[in-house]
């Protein structure tokens, strides 16, 4: 691997791409007052497996009750329930939570270009334009007067405007179709199931020029994701590589360079880190893997070759080792305790295997379980 040199003044060692960026993330270092500033910070936070994003934020905020290392599931659930943060479809296609004040701004970037990429699905799906416009009124309808559907009460309004067959993979992508269109976005959640609202009533007025949409977008990605390649932004926000470098060239963003190429970023690398390794247990989904799919190289761990990583991981959510992936973990709910398995790419040292089992105990406080069950595993 090339070593990163540039504007930093020095030689970066490996895995030092991967700390810059898990205090960029604000994952190490000073955590945020609330979780709303968390999301706020990140923009965007990656969300189809509901529960398990709950602790992106979460581990990016101060502890808000005794015996917890970050904020709890339950401040978290508060913006939910109120609508300070919207669970909707924005970027690559899928599901991302969002600030609702930011709704507009996401939207106005990249619903052009996700609307694109989701159009052969209508098709194969036998929605045309005008079934899928009169769904987005329909749905708006529907949802007027302060009214949050189920999905089964979606499915009925839209089959009473005449739409055939709203059910399955239908449905889902009509009610996609209309949160692109701001139509409707996500509602309050009603027995732990997302519900849909109208789109106007829940995210504040307003419009937001493209270019000025992605310009915004841009600098939150690169402020809060730094170091990252373009193509690291493009491929998070669904974006052309023109309009994408576009936006770049007017932020004054700071250069890295790699080898060929170039990584931007605009808070500067930390001065130091703690002595001895440092382990995270995060969600499957988190930003520390999923916003850089041109730089995999600074995602997965250094002391490990490639070709030793499955293609499949054992278990949905990872675990970091000072910042890169080296396994991955899964909890089991029990009535005292938390069962969490674990496996590893490689064996630890005595000092990470200690560093995992404090990474381990954080997660059993953030469960709310006084007692945890360790399970560990790793590749002969």
């Amino acid at each position: 691997m090339a070593s990163p040199t540039g504007r930093v003044g020095t030689d970066l060692e490996p895995g030092a791409v991967a700390a810059w960026r898990a205090h960029s993330q604000r994952l190490w270092g000073e955590r945020f007052a609330t979780p709303l500033d968390a999301f706020r910070h990140l923009g965007a936070v990656q969300s189809q497996e509901f529960q398990p994003s709950k602790l992106t934020p979460a581990m990016r905020t101060r502890p808000d009750a005794e015996g917890l290392a970050f904020a709890g599931v339950d401040a978290v659930d508060a913006l939910i329930e109120k609508g300070a943060v919207i669970r909707t479809h924005v970027l690559r296609p899928t599901w991302h939570t969002v600030p609702v004040e930011d709704m507009r701004m996401m939207l106005g970037a990249t619903a052009h270009r996700v609307m694109q990429v989701a159009g052969t699905q209508f098709r194969s799906l036998g929605l045309s334009e005008a079934e899928l416009l009169l769904g987005d009124e329909a749905l708006a309808a529907a949802t007027a007067g302060g009214r949050h559907l189920l999905r089964e009460e979606a499915s009925e309004a839209l089959a009473a405007a005449g739409i055939a067959d709203p059910t399955g993979m239908r449905l889902i992508h009509l009610l996609f179709h209309a949160e692109l269109e701001s139509a409707i976005c996500s509602g309050t959640p009603k027995g732990g199931k997302q519900t849909y609202a109208n789109f106007d009533e829940r995210v504040p007025a307003g419009s937001v020029d493209q270019d000025e949409a992605v310009r915004a977008l841009a600098l939150r990605f690169f402020t809060s994701r730094g170091p990252a390649t373009v193509k690291d932004f493009t491929r998070w926000a669904t974006l052309k590589v023109a309009d994408a470098k576009a936006a770049i060239d007017g932020l004054g963003l700071e250069e890295l360079r790699v080898g060929e190429r170039v990584l931007y970023y605009v808070q500067e690398p930390p001065a130091g880190r703690d002595a001895g390794p440092v382990v995270d247990f995060v969600q499957g989904f988190d930003e520390m893997m999923c916003s850089y799919t041109d730089t995999k190289e600074f995602v997965t761990h250094h002391s490990v070759p490639p070709t030793r990583f499955p293609g499949r991981a054992r278990y949905t959510s990872v675990i970091l080792l000072d910042g890169q992936v080296i396994g991955s973990w899964k909890a089991t709910l029990k009535r005292e305790s938390v069962l969490l398995e674990t496996w590893r790419v490689r064996g630890f040292t005595a000092a990470e295997i200690a560093a995992l089992r404090r990474g381990a105990d954080r997660l059993r406080a953030w469960y709310g379980k006084p007692e945890m069950e360790l399970v560990l595993d790793h590749e002969d």
